[in-house]
């Protein structure tokens, strides 16, 4: 699911970010062939299409980097963040927050129950959707010349209330 996610979600994030801006085709085009995130998941996707294992190590190595990476990711947001630049963009932070952590989820759960999944397979479907937005949104907003500013507040409000959101779902989910 995240091989086809995480790639999905990063072209449309490349895409809003420099359509306003009337990039041309081979403008939209070059940040989304050169976003490590995009690159990475096709690499290991035709690397477990192909069956290969890594060996000597290596697993043992990705597993500890990847570990690292989100509290690192967050540190860097954290250190990016300049409260007092957020004033007049608390309404906007709101209502990214209630979107993203409540009626994401939400719709999540309505198409899980249309199409008759099981409880397990709703209940990751919905902790899916229901997850702050990551870390590299940061990095990719300040790349492409977006808010980052404003990603920061996102992505800083949205990790503290997932502390609080997930719980509640996972409450209403096993209720």
């Amino acid at each position: 699911m995240l091989a086809l996610m995480v790639p999905t979600v990063n072209v449309m994030s490349v895409w809003a970010l420099t359509a306003e801006r009337g990039v041309s085709l081979r403008g939209l085009l070059l940040p989304i062939m050169k976003n490590p995130l995009i690159l990475a998941c096709l690499a290991g996707a035709l690397f477990n299409l192909a069956g290969l294992g890594l060996g000597g190590g290596i697993d043992r190595l990705l597993s500890l980097l990847a570990a690292a990476s989100l509290p690192l990711g967050l540190l860097c947001v954290g250190a990016a963040l300049k409260p007092q630049e957020l004033g007049g963009e608390i309404p906007a932070l709101g209502w990214n927050c209630a979107v993203r952590l409540l009626a994401v989820p939400l719709l999540a759960y309505g198409v899980a129950v249309v199409l008759g999944l099981p409880a397990m397979e709703t209940t990751i479907l919905v902790l899916f959707f229901a997850l702050p937005t990551a870390p590299t949104a940061y990095v990719l907003t300040r790349q492409l010349g977006g808010d980052s500013h404003l990603m920061a507040g996102i992505i800083t409000l949205q990790t503290l209330l997932a502390a609080a959101s997930l719980p509640l779902l996972l409450t209403l989910l096993n209720g």
